[in-house]
């Protein structure tokens, strides 16, 4: 069955924000506390629980690449959804810590693909134009699963109880998956020669030195998002003492922004054909933003919020955005953005530990200063990228 690019684009958004809903579902505190009280654990558990759905994808992010190459994007979107469906149905049948762990790690395996897959996905449709506009559109996706987790599932979880929850994703996960089979197109061999595919290399994608720098400035970015994502409700609780209306609507307003924000990247980079420098620039406003997290009077405290998800939405899109344009040759294209996404699973893995331990001993005047570190650390990686842009610009 055809089906228009935009609605195949539309179907992979949907998914991908199931799984952004799956990954974040007991953020809220009522929801979390719930969870605790249920499998009679304490809040050390909690996070483990939270951090380990980046397990999987630390390991199989570039299996994830090759996996993409040999059997095509399509097969690999299906088996994106049958992890996050088994992961929840296992979830909503058990009351076991463990099996709930290992529950979790079976939906980090979606966690895994996604990002791989999306984009191989994302460059076979939109190869005659709208790439920069759909990749910008595509990077919104956990932002705008965090404010469906902020403000429906709680009230999933009034009307129906806490297990409705992995319920309601298990059955969203198999009817998306059953539509993926339906109306996809597999992109294999579309793009490059069959023999050209056979000599690429991951040890060739590793080789390029601007993939790396790309992987590591995405890996600044997962770290501050994932973050952020966690943190926030904490922040606005226990640092401004916020009522839980006003925190879930400053914390939706951290998702909702990376919708239009999303549309207006994917046009800069359209038009301007430079984005590293949008991202170079975006870094360092990131860089500010989170240094004030903590020092920002209260008035001001939602643009803070606007600002942050809007540098984050900028960056992580323009670094997408980037690696077509450095790989070198087409035959690179997945194991490349395999790289990329490897380093940014390690971030997201990685940033809530780091930033909550030192929250727990010291609070949030020296866990903002990691962020504040790390986003500074992005904009020296891309600045090699901005002079580079700026230079072929003249050239021309």
């Amino acid at each position: 069955m055809k089906a228009s690019k935009w609605f195949k684009f539309s179907l992979l958004y949907l998914g991908a924000m199931i799984l952004s809903i799956s990954q974040m579902k007991i953020s809220p505190t009522d929801l979390r506390e719930s969870f605790i009280s249920l499998l009679n654990i304490n809040p050390v558990e909690v996070s483990i629980y939270v951090s380990i759905f980046a397990f999987a994808p630390v390991f199989l992010a570039i299996p994830g690449g090759s996996l993409v190459k040999r059997y095509g994007a399509k097969q690999i979107s299906i088996v994106i959804m049958l992890a996050l469906f088994l992961g929840n149905i296992i979830g909503y049948f058990t009351d076991s810590y463990p099996i709930m762990l290992i529950a979790r790690i079976i939906e980090g395996v979606s966690f895994s693909f996604i990002m791989v897959t999306g984009m191989v996905l994302i460059t076979h449709w939109f190869k005659d134009g709208g790439y920069g506009l759909a990749v910008g559109i595509f990077g919104t996706f956990s932002a705008f699963g965090y404010a469906a987790v902020i403000y429906v599932l709680p009230m999933i979880y009034e009307s129906y109880g806490l297990k409705s929850i992995w319920l309601s994703l298990a059955v969203s996960a198999a009817l998306i998956g059953l539509l993926f089979i339906i109306l996809f197109d597999n992109p294999l061999g579309d793009s490059t020669s069959a023999e050209r595919v056979k000599k690429a290399s991951l040890r060739e994608a590793f080789s390029n030195s601007r993939i790396i720098m790309l992987a590591i400035a995405m890996s600044t970015v997962s770290f501050i998002l994932f973050t952020f994502l966690d943190g926030y409700p904490t922040i606005f609780k226990t640092v401004y003492n916020l009522s839980l209306e006003t925190s879930s609507f400053n914390s939706m307003i951290f998702g909702l922004i990376g919708i239009p924000v999303g549309l207006i990247i994917g046009f800069l980079i359209e038009k301007t054909g430079k984005p590293l420098t949008i991202g170079f620039f975006s870094f360092i406003v990131m860089t500010i933003a989170c240094f004030v997290t903590n020092k920002t009077p209260e008035t001001l405290l939602l643009v803070q919020v606007i600002i942050l998800s809007t540098c984050i939405s900028f960056t992580s899109t323009a670094i997408a955005s980037s690696v077509p344009k450095v790989v070198h040759h087409s035959g690179l294209i997945e194991d490349s953005f395999a790289i990329v996404y490897l380093f940014y699973y390690i971030g997201a893995l990685i940033g809530i530990p780091i930033v909550s331990g030192l929250v727990s001993s010291y609070g949030w005047a020296i866990g903002v200063l990691p962020l504040t570190v790390v986003a500074l650390l992005g904009a020296i990686l891309s600045y090699p990228f901005y002079r580079r842009e700026n230079k072929a610009i003249k050239s021309n």
